[in-house]
C-alpha cells in the first residue's frame, strides 16, 4: 500500500511540474507562479514567468496604395466635382427617346446667397397638380397650328405644346411674364442685367433640322420663286440642325410656316427661364450621358440634360442660332433706359442697323452659358449658325414696325 502511495505522489508531482512548464512557456524558470491582483509596473524580463508581449510597432505592414495615388489630380472647381459610385442608384440620366413620367421630374435650384455652392440646392417637383388645368375656351391658335392635348394646359389655359402643320415641328409654351435678361458680371455686351416683360409665345422644341429645311427648299423650287441656298452641312444626316443658313433664308422659312424668328429676349427667356439661370438646366455643371464639348454638333435633342425649363433642347450646345434683332454692343444699356418701374416691356431691340448687316446670334462655341450673344453678318453666315422659330400670340405688328423690319433687306 505504501508503494502505491509513493507512485501516486510521484505521478501528481510530475503532472504539477508539467503544468508549470506549460504556463511558463519555452525556456522559462521553474519558479512557481505567484498570484497577482494588479499587473506589474515594469515589463517582465527574460526570467519572468509571463509570456513576452509583441509590440505592434515592431510590425511594419506594407502600405496599401490609395485611390489618390492611382488617380490623376482633379482640375476645376472642387465644389462641382462628384464621386461616381456603382452601389447607389438614386437618380439616372434619362436616355434620348426613353419614356418618362411627369411626376418623376424635378428641378434643382441653387439658393441665393453668398457662399452657396452646388452642395446646397432646393428641389422643386413637377407634375404635382391635384387636378389638370383646363383649356381656355376663348383662346384660338392661328391657322396651321394644332394643340397637343396630351401635353396638358398651362394655368392660363394655353396648350403646353402645339404642332406646326407646315413643318411638323413641335413647339413649347413660354408663358407671359417678367424675366431676367443679361448678366451682372460677364461679357460687356451682355450687361447690364435688366427685367423684361413679354407676352406668351411658342418656340420650336429644337433647331430646324436638315430634313425640314430640305423639304421647304424643295417646295420653294417647285413654286419657281426665290430659291434658298442649301445648308452648308447638307450632306449630314436628316436629324442634324441645318447650319450655314443666311438670316434671310431663315426669316423666309419662318414666314412660310406662319412663324417668326425669335427676338433675343424671347430666345434668352426660353433658354434661361424667368429667373435667368446661367444654363438651360439651371446652375452648376452639365450632366451629359456621353462626352460632349462646346461647339460639338450632334443630332437635335441628343442630350436630355440640355433642356430648358420650358422644354426646349440644345440652347446651350449644338448650333448657334439667329435672332431677329440688329446687333449692338450697347443694346442692353439702351433697353434699360426704357424701363418703367424697373421693367422693360416687350423690347424689340435696335430698330435699325448699328453695325452694317450684323444680326444677333445666340449660343457660344466655347462654353455653355445661355446669356452669350454676338453679332454675325446676315448675308455671309458662319458654318455653325442655324435657327429655330417662334409663334407670337400677340396681335400683328403695327405698320411702323413692319416698315422697319422690312428695311433690313
Amino acid at each position: 500500500m505504501n508503494r502505491i502511495h509513493q507512485v501516486k505522489d510521484k505521478l501528481c508531482a510530475g503532472i504539477m511540474s508539467f503544468s508549470l512548464l506549460f504556463i511558463a512557456g519555452c525556456g522559462g524558470s521553474t519558479e512557481p507562479i505567484k498570484p497577482q491582483t494588479k499587473p506589474p509596473r515594469q515589463a517582465a524580463d527574460s526570467s519572468s514567468m509571463r509570456a513576452p508581449t509583441l509590440k505592434p510597432a515592431a510590425v511594419k505592414p506594407t502600405p496599401k496604395k490609395t485611390a489618390k495615388q492611382t488617380q490623376a489630380p482633379l482640375t476645376g472647381n472642387p465644389d462641382d466635382q462628384f464621386e461616381v459610385v456603382d452601389y447607389v442608384h438614386n437618380y439616372e440620366i434619362q436616355q434620348p427617346g426613353s419614356a418618362g413620367r411627369t411626376e418623376d421630374e424635378f428641378m434643382a435650384m441653387l439658393p441665393a446667397g453668398p457662399g452657396v455652392n452646388s452642395t446646397s440646392f432646393t428641389v422643386i417637383r413637377s407634375g404635382t397638380e391635384t387636378e389638370p388645368n383646363q383649356p381656355d375656351s376663348a383662346f384660338k391658335l392661328p391657322e396651321g397650328f394644332t394643340a397637343i392635348k396630351e401635353a396638358g394646359y398651362s394655368p392660363q389655359g394655353l396648350p403646353n405644346r402645339i404642332r406646326c402643320d407646315g413643318d411638323y415641328s413641335e413647339m413649347v409654351l413660354v408663358p407671359a411674364g417678367v424675366s431676367l435678361q443679361g448678366v451682372v458680371a460677364g461679357d460687356a455686351n451682355a450687361q447690364p442685367r435688366f427685367s423684361v416683360y413679354q407676352d406668351a409665345f411658342y418656340i420650336d422644341e429644337h433647331e430646324v433640322t436638315l430634313e425640314q429645311y430640305r423639304r421647304w427648299r424643295s417646295e420653294m423650287i417647285a413654286k419657281k420663286g426665290k430659291i434658298p441656298e442649301p445648308a452648308v452641312n447638307d450632306m449630314q444626316a436628316a436629324n442634324f440642325p441645318a447650319m450655314g443658313v443666311s438670316y434671310t433664308d431663315a426669316l423666309n422659312y419662318s414666314r412660310t410656316m406662319n412663324k417668326q424668328l425669335p427676338r433675343e429676349t424671347q430666345w434668352e427667356k426660353a433658354a434661361r427661364g424667368e429667373q435667368g439661370f446661367p444654363y438651360p438646366w439651371g446652375s452648376g455643371r452639365p450632366l451629359w450621358q456621353v462626352s460632349r464639348q462646346p461647339g460639338q454638333i450632334d443630332p437635335v435633342a441628343s442630350f436630355p440634360g440640355d433642356r430648358s425649363p420650358y422644354g426646349a433642347y440644345d440652347m446651350a450646345g449644338n448650333a448657334r442660332e439667329w435672332c431677329d434683332d440688329w446687333y449692338s454692343k450697347n443694346a442692353y444699356q439702351a433697353a434699360l433706359a426704357l424701363a418703367e418701374a424697373g421693367v422693360v416691356r416687350d423690347w424689340l431691340g435696335p430698330r435699325r442697323a448699328v453695325e452694317p448687316s450684323m444680326r444677333v446670334v445666340r449660343g457660344d462655341q466655347k462654353s455653355w452659358e445661355a446669356w452669350k450673344r454676338t453679332g454675325e453678318n446676315m448675308r455671309t453666315p458662319p458654318a455653325d449658325v442655324g435657327f429655330r422659330c417662334v409663334l407670337n400670340l400677340k396681335s400683328a405688328p403695327t405698320d411702323t414696325e413692319k416698315t422697319n423690319t422690312d428695311s433690313a433687306f
